[in-house]
């Protein structure tokens, strides 16, 4: 598969959203220790916003520096890398995608600003009676955003189904619920992937909000990819109970090495 995308980006297919190096490098270490990084912003934003009230320094030096910091953010998550690949985990018996580093991103991006509207100063003043609401929104929305990137989603392939979880609950997707032949493959670009169902009945959503049960987020892969791997599981159902050990993972490289690509392409074979 990896090999397959460099070859359709030699010959300038550059819609692929799939960037090597040092992004790469980033993302991974984001994935990984997204926790603590998550912690060391939410500190630096509140001494950013301390600071800005109670320093005599000009304050558009630091509201310059906190602006900046929330922009640079956000473009790490514009600019993340979409990997052609899943994490081995045989602890649990599942390929899984990457924690959404674009979430993490996000989460950093809005403490910022959040730190440049508390560190406001005359905020209480400018904000009394109905104007409050749409700061205490936007707080609301930061800290929701924070909590889920906190939590992490990401998608798991098991020998009994495809899972997800995320803040608000969990998708548990039997493999006989699926549609053969599907999913198809989305745009190279999609964060979801919609999913079709041959026995909806058997899909279970436990959450504490009624959110859909059609689509799983994908903005931590390459969505061909993933999309290749859960219809290869879905048509092959003899390979499923291999899942999570890295022989499997291999095997399941090789199968997909030669997949049509491009949205739209499936299997039948």
């Amino acid at each position: 598969m990896l090999e397959k995308i460099r070859k359709l980006r030699a010959k300038g297919v550059d819609e692929i959203d799939y960037a090597p190096g040092m992004l790469a490098a980033i993302s991974a270490v984001t994935a990984r220790y997204r926790r603590p990084i998550l912690a060391v912003a939410l500190v630096l934003a509140v001494v950013l916003a301390v600071s800005r009230r109670l320093s005599d320094l000009p304050g558009s030096i630091l509201d310059t520096a906190t602006f900046l910091a929330g922009i640079l953010a956000m473009l790490l998550a514009l600019l993340r890398p979409r990997p052609a690949g899943l994490l081995v985990k045989p602890e649990v018996r599942a390929f899984a995608t990457e924690p959404s580093t674009s979430q993490v991103y996000l989460a950093v991006g809005f403490m910022f600003w959040a730190s440049l509207l508390l560190g406001a100063r005359g905020l209480v003043e400018a904000v009394e009676g109905p104007s409050m609401v749409l700061p205490i929104l936007f707080l609301v929305g930061v800290g929701v955003n924070v909590a889920g990137a906190w939590r992490g989603v990401s998608v798991e392939l098991r020998p009994d189904g495809v899972c997800q979880r995320d803040l608000t609950g969990s998708l548990m997707v039997p493999w006989e619920a699926l549609a053969p032949g599907r999913p198809y493959q989305p745009a190279a670009r999609a964060s979801s992937l919609a999913l079709t169902y041959a026995q909806p009945d058997l899909v279970r959503r436990r959450s504490i909000l009624p959110l859909g049960r059609r689509r799983l987020r994908i903005d931590s892969v390459h969505p061909w990819f993933i999309a290749d791997a859960i219809r290869h599981y879905v048509d092959h159902p003899q390979h499923r109970a291999a899942i999570g050990e890295p022989a499997e993972y291999q095997r399941l490289l090789d199968a997909l090495r030669y997949a049509p690509t491009g949205p739209g392409h499936w299997h039948t074979s």
